[in-house]
């Protein structure tokens, strides 16, 4: 159970914002979302794969929204964005002979095919990097609970060359206990030994089975193309059609996994925005100053790249960005999250995003915590921002460019506060804790243990955002 610690609605005073500045429609936005249909749409989402850049499972990700987005209303097409070299795996299977399958074992990204029925003692390597292929490695199934990455391509070069490689989720009391910590090859056509993860508690099977002699049968079917990666975009448009937001989120599951919380929240957070809005912009509660694009990546990063090299002088028109990153999860608090107050022109976006946290901090149905923070990176809002606030310098432009987010990567983090920032609900504190993800990038990242366990993150965070996009743009 989380400590639920409701933080009380101070009177703030909020950078760049002026308080009640409330837009008429908030209400009826608040009442119109619908938390079933956001984990239906996480459900329908990782039911077609891990929806990667150029994969066909990406491919039909892209339709299925495409879909969504007509049948609310909106103009939606999809986009194709340069080509990748794309994998995904059909089928896999570790199992000890005897003993049985390890259900969490799940391949590398980039893994080559291994026939079925194929064998191999186990071999337990304490420090792969530091290890010396010996004769019996050949043919044989190294357990290492260790990295593989950085002594993988020595290995592939040596004589004795292994039948697979595995290694194992660290030991980390309450995480990745029973679940793997999902990892990838180098992105190569050639990788020519298998690679497979699993939990800490398959590991120790492993090591127990390596001291008996025991054999694991190993089985995968792994494929590759290079494809374009497909980008889903709708659109809202404004008084000034023109300039516009960006409303966005990455859809695929970049780690090869089931991706509910990364990132299927975050499209299901932006899929039901563009649901409500267009309700209220169709029954004319709602009259957008400027027009609203909802757009979800291909691929992270690379999808948002290609956007902005597509757009090229038209850039200037983008407003903001308004980006989610895991809004299904949370470990330790009941908290939502505006990332890169550090960031001088974010001063009117963060400032609108943070009153609105005020405005509705503790009222039922809203967030008991709410924070802005500084920037940490890794995501598509860092595509729009400078290297100095952990951007790309994909662009010279200053775009407004936040994520919003319930939790982020695999531990609690304290951060620093951005000075001039305040920690709601903690007069004169400098630190905020950001909460995490006991699935992170896991084959644990599943609607039930994720958004069906606490689908009130993904409502939270249409809300906030909603909110926000009614007092930055509605006239």
């Amino acid at each position: 159970m989380k400590p639920f610690a409701v933080v009380l609605a101070l009177v703030l005073t909020v950078p760049g914002a002026a308080q009640s500045s409330r837009h008429p429609a908030e209400d009826i936005f608040a009442a119109a979302v619908n938390e079933r249909g956001l984990q239906q749409l996480v459900r329908d989402l990782v039911a077609l794969g891990p929806r990667m850049g150029g994969t066909p499972s990406g491919d039909e990700a892209a339709e299925f929204r495409r879909a969504y987005f007509q049948k609310v209303g909106l103009q939606a097409s999809v986009i194709d964005d340069p080509a990748v070299l794309a994998h995904w795996e059909s089928a896999w299977q570790l199992a000890i002979a005897p003993g049985g399958r390890l259900e969490s074992a799940w391949p590398m990204g980039y893994s080559p095919s291994v026939p079925a029925q194929s064998a191999g003692r186990i071999v337990f390597v304490k420090d792969l990097a530091a290890a010396q292929a010996a004769p019996d490695w050949a043919g044989a199934v190294i357990y290492t609970p260790g990295a593989i990455g950085r002594a993988y391509q020595a290995i592939a070069k040596r004589p004795h060359r292994p039948l697979a490689l595995v290694t194992s989720a660290p030991h980390q009391i309450g995480k990745y206990m029973d679940v793997s910590r999902l990892s990838s090859l180098a992105a190569r056509e050639d990788n020519p030994i298998a690679a497979f993860t699993v939990s800490y508690l398959d590991g120790e099977t492993l090591r127990a089975a390596a001291e008996r002699g025991l054999s694991v049968e190993v089985a995968l079917v792994s494929n590759l193309r290079r494809a374009p990666v497909k980008t889903t975009v709708a659109t809202i448009t404004g008084a000034d059609p023109a300039k516009y937001w960006l409303v966005c989120a990455h859809g695929d599951s970049d780690s090869g996994g089931p991706g509910a919380d990364d990132n299927a929240s975050g499209e299901a957070t932006v899929m039901e925005i563009a649901r409500v809005l267009t309700q209220l912009a169709d029954t004319g509660d709602f009259k957008p100053r400027h027009s609203i694009k909802f757009v979800i990546w291909g691929s992270e990063y690379h999808s948002a790249r290609a956007w902005i090299e597509r757009e090229g002088q038209a850039l200037s028109n983008l407003q903001g960005v308004l980006n989610f990153d895991e809004t299904g999860t949370g470990a330790e608090r009941e908290a939502i999250y505006f990332e890169s107050n550090d960031v001088p022109w974010n001063k009117t976006l963060l400032g609108t995003l943070a009153q609105v946290g005020a405005d509705y901090v503790g009222k039922p149905g809203f967030w008991p915590e709410y924070a802005t923070n500084p920037s940490q990176g890794g995501t598509d809002s860092y595509a729009f921002l400078p290297k100095q606030y952990r951007g790309t310098d994909y662009t010279q432009l200053q775009i407004p460019s936040t994520t919003v987010y319930t939790a982020a990567w695999d531990k609690l983090a304290t951060l620093d506060q951005t000075e001039g920032w305040d920690v709601p609900g903690r007069p004169g504190a400098r630190k905020v804790d950001i909460d995490y993800s006991l699935y992170y990038h896991s084959s644990g990242d599943t609607p039930e243990n994720t958004t069906d366990r606490e689908p009130q993150n993904m409502v939270r965070a249409v809300k906030a955002v909603g909110l926000a996009l009614l007092r930055l743009t509605g006239l």
